[in-house]
């Protein structure tokens, strides 16, 4: 290739990226809504419409409940009152149980803090409330624990009066023991 013919084509790479970039200038102007300087042509931007105004979402419901957490040597449940927030009716059940998850109080240690509640659903017509969890690798309780876990699921979601009996799967799964202490009851019924 000669020196000539390099020039030429350098040229060229020049004069396209160049016009390229001045398009893209003109094209932004366009479509900003005014027209480049050196054309008489009218504008072909799109008017915009003014946008249909946004619903407002609907304002959170709230619950006044007592949720349970271990003191700090797993020897008993802690009880505390709290106000959650949800959107629709079924979803009181999962705010309740993913209050358990966090304390605010340095002394009442949460039991629920390394697991995820994937599911929380109540069939109305009989009572039953289904939930599933997954594990984390910190939620491996000793027998104590395991006991005050329990204990802590119960009384949250027994506290609704509408739920008779609780269903706990681990994974989807139904298991005989969530940690592998105690033998979890399916379903769990509501004490008497």
């Amino acid at each position: 290739m000669t020196k000539t013919s390099r020039l030429f084509q350098g040229a060229l790479l020049v004069s396209a990226i160049t016009l390229s970039v001045t398009a893209c200038g003109q094209k932004a102007q366009l479509i900003s809504g005014s027209t480049p300087q050196a054309t008489n042509a009218p504008s072909t931007a799109p008017v915009l419409q003014s946008a249909a105004p946004t619903p407002t979402p609907e304002p959170l419901k709230e619950k006044k409940l007592k949720v349970y957490y271990s003191d700090q040597e797993e020897m008993k449940l802690i009880e505390k009152d709290i106000t959650v927030s949800y959107k629709q009716d079924a979803d009181v059940y999962e705010a309740a149980l993913n209050a358990l998850k966090k304390s605010e109080d340095p002394k009442a240690v949460s039991l629920f803090d390394d697991m995820k509640f994937t599911s929380a659903t109540l069939d109305k017509a009989k009572g039953e409330l289904k939930v599933d969890m997954k594990f984390g690798p910190k939620t491996q309780l000793g027998a104590p624990g395991e006991d005050l876990f329990l204990q802590a699921l119960k009384k949250t979601v027994f506290q609704f009066p509408e739920v008779k009996s609780l269903y706990v799967t681990k994974d989807g799964k139904q298991v005989d023991s969530l940690m592998g202490h105690l033998e979890l009851p399916y379903p769990i019924k509501r004490p008497n």
